[in-house]
């Protein structure tokens, strides 16, 4: 790293931090109203109040990091080149993507640490943040004890139906067992029951009334009581939670997902919050081709306007990617196209001003 770069991105760190504590101010203030209504109400102390703020921070910080990139960025260019310490470079032979080099990295690495916390740090404190809200000291969720048309596909292709599901008392009614052959293309076997039974010491359905369809022999036999050891799941396998995914990690978003698949459940809000995981937090790499193309020209009187360009750029970029988040939560779109749909849009966006930059 060259005296050059160690000076633009002292500059541009100090802009994107004076930006970020503006920022992260203002949607704090924004908050103050609402925190003073809940102290006045009896539901917070001042010190869960001041909990409340904290536990906040992690979410501000995750939506506000964008916006302060776009604005610290063209402010730490923007005062190079009202220096006419830019046209300086370009006239000594430095092209403009050399000179922004560095701000660009370190806005990658911004994204990165973003990425971290909406992974890890995000979900916990939303929770606490919860909790505090609506009173609560712990969150505590609680599994169902019953399931009306419970369903459920295994790894080794047999498919559960069942009518009813008692998950305290092991118990289930109306019950219909499929099995598929290994390539999931044809019917081998359908197991239908009236009543059955979770035998926990055997791990394994004790059926009672049962008849087998048995396709592959083309035959049909009848028991009073029967039991095999590959009907194995129990009723708690049958009967899943679906919380708020913003609460759960990567790793917990995806096995709810599998959880849920299997059950029969509907999937799209998980996976549109796991495609927003994955696509949002390198909104701040993207929008920085933004913010440092637009500050690069000086002209006296265009700063004001610049600022104004690139806040309202940053905000655009927010109800694009809110639009396009509500059509993966409806089921229109895939949830990891419609988070990087505005990723593309605005890179090219930046990309475009970025080369009209160079001149």
């Amino acid at each position: 790293m060259k005296k050059l770069d160690v000076y633009i991105s002292k500059n541009f760190i100090k802009s994107f931090l004076l930006s970020l504590i503006a920022f992260v101010n203002i949607f704090i203030l924004s908050q103050l109203f609402k925190i003073i209504r809940y102290i006045t109400a009896g539901r917070m102390s001042i010190g869960e109040s001041i909990t409340y703020i904290i536990y906040l921070l992690p979410k501000i910080f995750i939506e506000v990091t964008p916006l302060a990139i776009l604005l610290g960025s063209l402010m730490c260019i923007n005062k190079m080149a009202s220096n006419l310490e830019i046209i300086s470079l370009k006239t000594s032979g430095i092209s403009f993507r050399r000179i922004v080099r560095y701000p660009v990295i370190i806005s990658f690495l911004v994204s990165l640490v973003v990425f971290q916390m909406m992974n890890r740090v995000y979900p916990v404190t939303l929770s606490k943040s919860r909790d505090l809200r609506a009173g609560r000291k712990i969150s505590e969720t609680i599994l169902p004890a019953t399931k009306n048309n419970a369903f459920l596909r295994t790894e080794d292709n047999i498919i559960y139906y069942i009518k009813n599901i008692n998950r305290i008392e092991n118990t289930a009614k109306m019950l219909e067992i499929i099995r598929v052959d290994k390539n999931f293309e044809k019917i081998e076997e359908i197991i239908t029951a009236k009543t059955g039974r979770f035998d926990v010491d055997k791990n394994l359905w004790i059926l009672k009334d049962v008849t087998i369809n048995n396709f592959i022999d083309k035959h049909q036999n009848a028991y009073k009581v029967y039991s095999n050891k590959n009907f194995d799941k129990s009723p708690s396998d049958f009967i899943t939670i679906q919380g708020d995914p913003e609460e759960l990690t990567n790793a917990e978003i995806k096995k709810s997902i599998r959880d849920i698949r299997i059950t029969g459940g509907d999937i799209k809000g998980p996976l549109s919050v796991l495609g927003k995981r994955y696509s949002f937090p390198f909104a701040s790499f993207i929008v920085s081709f933004l913010g440092l193309a637009l500050g690069s020209r000086y002209v006296r009187g265009a700063s004001a306007i610049s600022i104004a360009l690139s806040v309202g750029l940053g905000y655009s970029y927010y109800i694009v990617q809110a639009s396009f988040e509500a059509l993966s939560v409806n089921g229109i779109l895939n949830p990891f196209l419609s988070g990087w749909i505005p990723n593309v849009i605005f890179l090219g966006l930046g990309l475009y001003f970025m080369k009209k930059a160079e001149y």
